[in-house]
């Protein structure tokens, strides 16, 4: 087992190339072995690390060796890194442990213990290397995207490549007749995937549905979506949308409203037809401005408050048209 290392680190948010890093290890103990190792899973702001300490050292049960994950490193607590640390400097020779955090970087003691060779970060893509990724994914299944659609699938997903992978391979079965995957098909795919997202989200709270914007955040909560600045910026991209369409239909006819601004779909055009007549300009840019200071607020907060912060953005969106002038003072 020399080619296999007894201890991997891995962080960063990209969870999609960590998790492909991670199967290559997989298999190639399998495929070199022939054996079938035995895996566990325990997560560091819960687990007991001395137990997951026994468990690499002692021989396996059923298998002659073993993969140990240990998640959310970054939560470990501070007084059993020394603990940790111990096991790192002499790690067990019948077990691989995998030390997992979607963090940039942990403690500088667990990461100066690991060899760097065995160290990776997973950086979140870039805006090109996302839109690089999608349009390779359809050109590796004989398929072809529309730049409208690219943006519509990396407004509904988090930046991670496992999360555009679900929504791409869902997408080739759902229209796998189709030879191109424009905007028009995201549109149908979002209304009949019944799932909620940042589109069903903006729906609700354009048509003032107070209730029904809180049930879809927490819907979307229990989906794993839990990035606030990946839903406030797609929030915004349609609210900004929706401004220029009451800007535009004073100036020229529906169509080359939509045309300009590359608004696709009937059911989305009628959307924003009707919940134009709702909202007056005054309104939706507050409400943009709303959703600026909500941007800010999120990038500071813990994971475990992000909920909050959402219920009283969409409180102050749905039901205070976006006012509340004390926010807009620092």
């Amino acid at each position: 087992m020399s080619s296999i290392a007894p201890v991997y680190l891995f962080t960063g948010p990209e969870k999609g190339e960590k998790n492909r890093a991670v199967s290559d290890i997989l298999d190639r103990y399998t495929s070199t072995t022939g054996l079938t190792p035995e895996i566990y899973k325990f997560y560091a702001f819960e687990a007991s690390i001395s137990e997951v300490i026994a468990l690499l050292k002692n021989g396996g049960l059923f298998s002659e060796y073993k993969f140990v994950f240990l998640m959310n490193i970054e939560d470990m607590k501070k007084s059993d890194i020394p603990l940790l640390l111990s096991y790192l400097h002499a790690p067990g020779k019948e077990a691989t442990l995998f030390l997992l955090s979607e963090a940039y970087k942990v403690d500088s003691k667990i990461t100066k213990a690991v060899k760097k060779e065995n160290t990776r970060t997973f950086w979140e893509l870039f805006e090109n290397q996302k839109i690089n990724w999608l349009q390779s994914y359809f050109r590796k299944n004989n398929k072809k995207i529309t730049p409208d659609a690219i943006e519509m699938i990396l407004e509904m997903v988090e930046n991670r490549t496992d999360d555009m992978e679900r929504v791409c391979s869902r997408l080739l079965i759902l229209f796998k007749d189709k030879m191109v995957i424009s905007d028009e098909e995201i549109e149908e795919f979002v209304f009949h995937s019944k799932e909620e997202n940042v589109f069903t989200l903006f729906d609700h709270m354009t048509r003032n549905d107070f209730s029904g914007s809180i049930e879809i955040l927490h819907k979307i909560r229990l989906s794993g979506n839990h990035n606030p600045v990946q839903l406030l910026s797609g929030l915004l991209w349609q609210y900004r949308n929706l401004l220029n369409v009451k800007l535009l239909l004073k100036e020229m006819p529906q169509q080359k409203v939509f045309a300009q601004l590359k608004i696709n779909g009937k059911r989305k055009q009628t959307h924003y037809l009707n919940v134009s007549k709702l909202h007056s300009v005054l309104e939706i840019e507050d409400i943009i401005n709303c959703i600026a200071y909500y941007d800010r607020k999120a990038r500071e907060i813990t994971r475990e408050r992000w909920i909050l912060l959402m219920e009283l953005f969409i409180y102050y969106s749905v039901i205070k048209k976006g006012k509340r002038p004390e926010l807009y003072k620092n």
